[in-house]
């Protein structure tokens, strides 16, 4: 079957693997669609996943139960999380998931980018979700990226009496405004510097944008929430000059291991800001961004720029790191 490698210099091919199989508790799933992630963009990060198989935004169909299973069956349209708590430890107790052991080492097997996928038995129990017939496949590749975004505003605190600064428009730049805006939000502003992603914000329902490569955020104000996309430093030390006293800066994406930040503690303290960090979701995470999907109140059909088959996987790729007229990019399968 084909899937989607990385290879030593982290450029990707579509290579011919073997099937999985699957055993007790497991499913087999043919993939319909899978978006790539921006992760899968970030050089230093893929480089390490070399000679493994991309992807986790994955939409598809049971096509094989294996003993025990309940609840699934073939023909099922299902949205599986790439990793799975167990649901006991003391992490997921006291509702820290990702930092769950067993979170950590599950995955899905080969992996997203994949015609066929395993998906392990705690997987398929504990973070794998039925795709509601309102939602088309390509919606439901938007059920992970959004439940980060829905983890983000959590572990944040964000409430829709907090002004809001999105810095960073691409994907998940644009379902946090929308998410803000659903939730009912006032004062919601986008910045980047690729004008197809500011227009979009405004589409997305942000009140103003910021044109960073004219003037940083900070000359609009301060707002009370900065979400950040870039896991960049002097990204996040640009957006920390825009946070409100009392207000968070919320960094969304992770950093390579040599970025360093320079901050002033004494600012820090008496403007009382607080700086958050919020990696990936969990299975709570996952149901409320379904539902979010499900019943329109934050919609991402119009965030699908480009679909390549996965043939054209290099070639879908390349665009997606192209950010001017891009979005969110597609494999699709059969």
């Amino acid at each position: 079957m084909k899937a989607v490698r990385v290879e030593g210099d982290g450029s990707v091919s579509v290579v011919e693997v073997s099937a999985p199989r699957i055993g007790p508790g497991e499913a087999l799933l043919r993939t319909r669609v899978v978006g790539i992630c921006g992760s899968d963009l970030l050089d230093w990060y893929v480089r390490k996943k070399a000679d493994t198989i991309l992807g986790h935004e994955v939409a598809g169909e049971i096509v094989e139960v294996g003993a025990g299973v309940e609840g699934f069956v073939p023909g099922d349209r299902v949205v599986p999380h790439h990793h799975a708590p167990c649901g006991a430890c003391e992490e997921c107790r006291n509702g820290r998931p990702v930092h769950c052991r067993e979170w950590r080492t599950s995955g899905l097997d080969p992996g997203g980018m994949a015609e066929l996928i395993r998906i392990p038995a705690g997987n398929l129990s504990r973070d794998t979700r039925k795709t509601p017939d309102a939602l088309t496949d390509e919606e439901a590749t938007f059920v992970e990226p959004l439940a980060t975004v829905v983890k983000a505003f959590r572990r944040g605190g964000y409430v829709p009496a907090r002004s809001f600064l999105a810095v960073g428009l691409g994907t998940t730049g644009q379902l946090a405004i929308r998410l803000a805006r659903s939730l009912g939000a006032a004062r919601v502003v986008g910045a980047d510097r690729v004008p197809s992603r500011l227009d979009l914000a405004k589409r997305s329902g942000a009140t103003g944008t910021i044109d960073v490569s004219r003037a940083p955020a900070s000359d609009s104000g301060r707002f009370d929430f900065v979400f950040v996309g870039p896991g960049k430093a002097d990204v996040i030390e640009a957006a920390l000059r825009a946070v409100a006293p009392g207000g968070t800066l919320l960094a969304f994406t992770m950093a390579a291991p040599e970025e360093r930040l320079t901050l002033s503690p004494h600012d820090l303290y008496f403007d009382e800001i607080e700086i958050v960090p919020s990696y990936s979701a969990g299975p709570e995470d996952m149901g409320e961004a379904l539902e979010l999907l499900a019943s329109r109140r934050v919609a991402v059909s119009d965030l699908v720029t480009h679909r390549f088959p996965v043939e054209r996987a290099r070639e879908a790729f390349a665009r997606a790191a192209q950010p001017e007229g891009s979005l969110k990019v597609l494999l699709t399968f059969g």
